[in-house]
């Protein structure tokens, strides 16, 4: 691809995504010390969230649920007590889009 400081990121990313290549996509200063499916599951929803027409994005709801899933998958086995969410949406409010 060239120089990578020209390339948008959601091309770089993308580009990634279709070699399969996550890890690259994975800040380096983790050490690989992460869940790959939470990682994809945050990347998929991250990518989600770029589509050019809002019916394409996901809402906020869903963008908070997904993430807490994330944090759940990430935590699962390496905490013992409860985990905390994120725990932004608690009411039920119109959903703008």
């Amino acid at each position: 691809m060239g120089d990578e400081g020209s390339v948008h990121i959601i091309r770089w990313v993308g580009c990634l995504l279709a070699n399969g290549d996550i890890k690259n996509i994975v800040d380096p200063s983790l050490g690989g010390d992460f869940d790959i499916n939470s990682v994809w599951k945050a990347v998929e929803l991250a990518m989600a969230c770029t589509s050019l027409t809002s019916a394409g994005r996901p809402t906020m709801h869903q963008v908070v649920t997904e993430l807490n899933e994330c944090l759940a998958a990430e935590t699962a086995g390496t905490r013992s007590e409860p985990i905390n969410s994120i725990g932004m949406v608690t009411e039920s409010t119109p959903l703008a889009r």
